[in-house]
């Protein structure tokens, strides 16, 4: 690849990396990406074979499934505990790159609130504080979960108010940290308790109550139906709701193979007006036997074997993609639901329990005070304002990018781009015009040898194999045979040089640039071959530019939209 070949890719990386994967907000009962549209979920549980709290970790096995993953349609994936101490760098990434976010609990198998014990403590509410601190910089973290399935039976609604109380506090702090609005919901067993607890955990104003609800349902079975399968029921819990809902486990394995028929109702007109979509349970086919994939070994990784439940819901997705409302169409009048009457049978907790809370406050920690952090966007970085938890947890003050400010660096970038072409077109003049004007050196070492033309004059004819440098600076030179592998090929898609500039970037750790002999060439014309080379990259060029303004004018659009 030629310097100005790294040049352009580099540009057009920024001006890719600039925009970033949109992030995902609440607005009534729906959720919506930071660009306006409607966001329905497609999503795939993503854990390793052990109940191991390192997931996201692994960058080299994020790259490889991302891919597979993103092939099936989705465009999410739940993992259910994270080490906030660790690097998630490499995976968030790998997920960004395939449009694909993130939605993980908060709760490890350390620290949970217990169902036969419910306490929230000041060390619980430190370590979920930790993992909203390492989560809240990926643009492409979908949301949070304070629990999953800690409320099942009468007997553990106790649980309750230290769940409702973790959202509460988990919002407070979310805000005093100046994050952006991450939802903090929650995720329910589908039982006799969970209409009462889908109330409970919206009443009450917005700073105490969930920010949507996910519900695990494995009810519809193979050759079921809407009513049969008990969805129709579901549908009709959902009437009126103030918040987003969906499926946040679904996947019914009693009759196999499983062919995902539910997704229908789901993502179709059937449900789709109330219902925000579902996660797959699950990605791995571990001993539940829930899997769409194999890994070769006991601790997955590796590539794996696509089972055929990987292409049945690949099959599913691919005919289901609804579109929904824009953000700016939708104004909702949705009111909060009346916390549930107490009920021996059902429901324990008391009515008042449902806006008095067992919260902790945000007493021991700081707010931000103006120290920087880098906020990762999907392949671009900003700085933000930082703050810390009461054990020097660095967190941050991540806020979005304005339209106004997103499409200013658009605006920056493709001018960066443009000069960058108008560069590249003029050396390529003055080259073309100093090959006319070479001097060939005669010595015994030159790589011509004399001949006479017709009139006895001598003339330099260049031997077999030989190359001439076109210009006197010996750092200018075309791209020989030994560079050939960053030379785009004649089959390629010009599309192609950005993805291997991409891969560099993201990839440098055992990077060197290469050091090649050097190889002087003929003051001829290029071959044909080169020269449609260099077409195929001024279209490529063009294409890019027209993307690029057609982004630009779309942002500006936005920008100015939110400023009326």
């Amino acid at each position: 690849m030629t310097r100005i070949q790294r040049l352009i890719a580099a540009a057009l990386i920024a001006c890719r990396a600039a925009v970033g994967i949109p992030t995902i907000e609440v607005k009534g009962s729906k959720f919506f990406t930071s660009d306006g549209d409607q966001f329905y979920v497609k999503g795939i549980v993503y854990q390793s074979a052990n109940s191991s709290t390192n997931y996201l970790t692994n960058g080299a096995q994020c790259k490889i499934d991302a891919k597979l993953i993103a092939a099936t349609g989705a465009n999410v994936i739940r993992v259910y505990s994270i080490d906030p101490t660790l690097s998630l760098d490499e995976c968030m990434q790998a997920f960004a790159d395939e449009n694909i976010y993130v939605i993980c609990d908060m709760s490890t198998p350390t620290y949970m609130i217990d169902k036969n014990d419910p306490k929230w403590t000041l060390n619980l509410r430190n370590q979920f504080a930790k993992v909203l601190d390492g989560l809240h910089q990926y643009d492409n973290l979908f949301a949070l979960f304070a629990g999953n399935e800690v409320i099942v039976e009468p007997n553990t609604t106790v649980a309750a108010p230290a769940v409702k109380a973790v959202i509460a506090d988990m919002k407070a702090y979310r805000d005093l940290m100046q994050y952006r609005k991450i939802p903090i919901g929650y995720s329910a067993t589908d039982t006799r308790t969970s209409t009462s607890l889908q109330d409970y955990l919206d009443c009450g104003n917005d700073t105490i109550a969930a920010d949507f609800f996910g519900l695990n349902s494995y009810a519809w079975c193979g050759d079921s139906s809407f009513v049969e399968s008990g969805y129709s029921q579901l549908y009709d819990r959902a009437e009126g709701y103030d918040i987003p809902i969906f499926l946040s486990e679904t996947g019914c394995n009693v009759i196999e193979p499983r062919d995902f028929a539910d997704q229908n109702a789901l993502l179709g007109r059937q449900m789709n007006d109330r219902y925000s979509g579902s996660i797959i349970y699950e990605w791995n086919n571990d001993t539940t036997g829930y899997g769409i994939v194999n890994y070769p070994n006991s601790v997955a990784t590796g590539t794996p074997t696509l089972l055929p439940e990987y292409t049945s819901l690949q099959s599913r997705w691919s005919t289901l993609s609804p579109v929904g409302v824009k953000a700016t169409a939708y104004s909702p009048s949705l009111a909060k639901r009346d916390c549930p009457k107490s009920t021996t049978s059902v429901w324990s907790v008391q009515v008042k329990d449902g806006t008095v809370l067992p919260t902790l406050g945000l007493s021991g920690f700081t707010a931000p005070t103006g120290s920087q952090t880098t906020r990762k966007t999907g392949g671009a970085t900003s700085g933000t304002t930082a703050g810390s938890s009461p054990d020097n947890t660095s967190g941050g003050g991540s806020k979005a990018l304005g339209p106004g400010a997103i499409a200013g660096i658009v605006i920056g970038a493709v001018a960066l781009l443009l000069a960058i072409v108008l560069i590249a077109l003029r050396l390529r003049r003055r080259k073309k015009n100093k090959a006319k004007e070479v001097v060939v050196n005669q010595g015994e070492d030159a790589p011509f040898k004399g001949e006479l033309d017709g009139n006895g004059v001598s003339r330099n004819v260049p031997q077999q194999g030989a190359y001439q440098e076109m210009q006197a600076a010996k750092d200018t030179q075309e791209i020989g045979t030994a560079q050939a592998q960053y030379e785009l090929r004649g089959e390629e898609r010009p599309g192609e040089l950005y993805e291997q500039q991409h891969q560099a970037v993201h990839d440098t750790s055992n990077f060197h640039e290469p050091q090649y002999p050097e190889q002087p060439q003929p003051a001829v014309e290029p071959s044909p071959h080169v020269q449609a080379q260099r077409r195929r990259e001024m279209e490529w060029l063009e294409a890019e530019e027209t993307r690029m303004r057609q982004q630009r004018e779309r942002l500006m659009q936005q920008g100015s939209q939110n400023v009326g």
